[in-house]
């Protein structure tokens, strides 16, 4: 019994550890060390945030990674956002495959 109360003392200590203080250390870091203060880029459009400027952004150079494929017209226009509902079947999908798969 005094082997398991240890063990569960030890989990709860880990688990306080790893949720609360671990996650509380890189934030902190994140602000001294990180571009915008470890903040997303906000995006502001007449003193009112609308968005984060880096999310769903479009890479421009081959030496990053791929962003998500997007539904939602060029450069990730929001206004065009919407599913496509194109299947497996569909001619239009397979030749935007194709054409991803040409370009690797």
């Amino acid at each position: 019994m005094k082997n398991f109360i240890k063990s569960f003392r030890l989990t709860l200590v880990f688990c306080v550890f790893f949720s609360v203080c671990y996650i509380l250390v890189l934030w902190i870091f994140a602000q001294f060390a990180g571009p915008n203060s470890g903040n997303a880029e906000i995006v502001e459009l007449n003193g009112k945030v609308v968005g984060a400027a880096n999310v769903g952004q479009l890479f421009t150079e081959d030496i990053y990674f791929w962003g998500r494929p997007s539904c939602a017209g060029e450069g990730y226009d929001a206004a065009s956002s919407a599913g496509s509902n194109k299947g497996p079947t569909n001619e239009e999908y397979l030749a935007e495959v194709e054409a991803r798969i040409d370009t690797f």
